[in-house]
């Protein structure tokens, strides 16, 4: 199928599939004369790498993944990944629940500053 077609069936624009192409990331992608032909093994890449990038994979995780530099792809690197984005978005989600709960005190703080006098000073910051 010609590359409006592999579009449509990925759900990636023309330009998207351009880029990743570019990137290297749809390195083998024949050609009859100067148009891109693509397989359903490439539509099924173009699906993995979208469904990657929404879970916040950038394009070069995805490119050493996929093409790594030792070898052929391997489940195990692809279970490492995504083992290691796991404990990077755990990570986060602390990180968030700190700020909000400073945001929160904060908040708290100026409720009680105004409520008292008008004219307070900004909150006391805790370190």
């Amino acid at each position: 199928m010609y590359i409006g077609e592999a579009s449509k069936a990925s759900g990636a624009t023309i330009k998207t599939i351009r880029f990743y192409e570019k990137l290297g990331l749809l390195p083998n992608i024949a050609r009859v004369n100067s148009y891109r032909v693509f397989t359903e093994e490439d539509i099924l890449l173009i699906k993995f790498i979208k469904m990657a990038q929404k879970l916040d994979f950038k394009l070069s995780e995805l490119k050493e993944i996929i093409y790594p530099k030792e070898g052929a792809i391997s489940w195990e690197k692809i279970r490492k990944a995504i083992e290691i984005k796991e404990i990077k978005i755990a990570k986060d989600i602390l990180k968030l629940q700190k700020n909000k709960s400073q945001l929160r005190s904060y908040n708290q703080e100026i409720i009680q500053c105004v409520k008292n006098n008008e004219d307070c000073l900004f909150p006391k910051t805790k370190n």
